[in-house]
This record gives C-alpha cells, structure tokens and sequence, in this order.
C-alpha cells in the first residue's frame, strides 16, 4: 500500500495563501518565548493569535527561509554548527535505537536534509519549503521528498513506522495539530523521534550568529514539562536534555487502539 494519500502520487506546491483549518483559539499552557519579528516583518503582520497570522508565520517558511542546515554543520559556519552536528548525532543514535526497521520512515520536516541523508534508503522526508526540497532530492537521492505541509500531511493513515521530527514544533505556533498528524500516520506502536529547544539562556545568544536568520517570526522554547505535556497523546519512551541543555530530545510511542 501506497504512504501517499489518494491523489498524493503526484503532490503539487500548496498556495501560499491557502487556509489552515483549525488555526484559530485560544493557546494552550504558556511557553517559554513568544514570537520573536524582526520592526520591518512586524510592521506587517495580522494580529497576532489569528487564523492570518498562523499563516503569516507559515509562509515565512514556505517562501522566505534560505536557511541550510547542512551547509551550516558541515562547513562549520557560525557557532551553531556544534548545535546542528550535536543534534545530528544525537538523532543519529535515537534512530538507530528506536526505529522499527519493517516499517517505513519520515523525516516531517526535513529541511535541507542534515537527518534525512542519515535515515535508510526509501525514506521520505517533507518540508514545506519547494527550495529545501529541491535540494533534497539533489542531495539525498536514495531518499523521497514530499512537498507538504506537517498540519495536513498527504499520507495515508498509520504508514509510517517512525517519524523524525526534529526543531520543528518550535516553529508552529500551535503544535497540536501537527502532533495529532503525526500520530496519524504512525502505525499502532510506531515512534516518534523529535526535538525542540530547550529553555535555555543559549538561545539569547542568536544575536552573535551570522548565519542565523534574523527575521524568524516565531521561535519557541520548552522545558522537559512543557514537552511532557504536549506530547500527552503519547507514550514517552525517552525524554532529556541534549549537551548544554541546547534541546529537550524525546522519543514516543503511538499506543496501540488510538
């Protein structure tokens, strides 16, 4: 059986104006940042909470973000590259531990690669970025590359053995509809392995990188409770600090009859 939906053989770029249901309501529990805009970014932006401002913060990632992950790691530009080769190996060693190696996997939310290109052939990795997709299937050939959006995935239900999902959630202003898409297409029992940043003083240091975008509109930060708490549909395998508490690292399982 096909991963891909009905009608996802041949996946086309979303509008970058198209609607997200469900974006609108009240947040959940307080986290430790809010939206970080840069005085020319915010001079545009809808009021922040809405439905247009979920998107707003979206097509930032669409249409905006150049950002390369394994630029950065592998030749070292900025002192986020320990960041990114730290997280990578880490990753590295969750799946290898924890994946289900019958079953397919998805990096939701691939970037530019830095896992994917570690994940066995046949992997599938989506973005919502057409750029970073392009690039993946340059770079990551052995591997699928999906353009799509983690809130409304064009996978079949439960196909997926694993999903990787790594600095992700941070970026979306209310996760839960993404975590409730991964959960979906994971099979009963199937892991997801993630990542977020932790709330750390680290993090106020952005600043000094030249290489980190300056214009994000929405960063997020987590202690190990928070990310307990939004992970509540699953069952936490794994959960702790990466070195220097620069991200909470967590490993779920989807529970059998959900």
């Amino acid at each position: 059986m096909s991963v891909l939906g009905e009608g996802a053989g041949s996946v086309k770029p979303r509008a970058v104006a198209a609607a997200i249901p469900g974006a609108v309501g009240e947040r959940t529990a307080p986290r430790a940042r809010t939206t970080e805009t840069t005085q020319a970014s915010a001079t545009h932006a809808p009021p922040e909470g809405t439905a247009a401002w979920a998107e707003w913060v979206k097509d930032y990632y669409r249409a905006i973000e150049t950002y390369d992950w394994v630029e950065v790691s592998d030749h070292l530009r900025g002192p986020e590259a320990i960041f990114h080769k730290n997280r990578e190996r880490v990753v590295r060693k969750l799946v290898s531990r924890y994946t289900r190696p019958d079953a397919p996997i998805l990096d939701a939310g691939c970037g530019t690669g830095l896992n994917l290109r570690h994940l066995p052939s046949g992997s599938i990795g989506l973005d919502i970025n057409p750029r970073n997709i392009a690039i993946v299937r340059s770079r990551v050939p052995g591997c699928s590359a999906v353009l799509g959006d983690i809130e409304s995935m064009p996978f079949s239900d439960a196909s997926f053995g694993t999903v990787v999902c790594t600095e992700v959630l941070e970026h979306i202003p209310k996760p839960a509809k993404a975590l409730d898409e991964i959960e979906r297409v994971l099979q009963p029992e199937g892991v997801l392995i993630g990542s977020v940043p932790a709330h750390s003083w680290i993090w106020r240091l952005r600043f000094l990188s030249t290489t980190c975008p300056r214009d994000e509109p929405f960063h997020n930060e987590y202690t190990l409770e928070q990310v307990r708490e939004m992970l509540g549909q699953f069952q936490i395998v794994h959960i702790g600090y990466s070195l220097l508490h620069f991200n909470v690292m967590f490993v779920a399982r989807r529970p059998t009859g959900t």
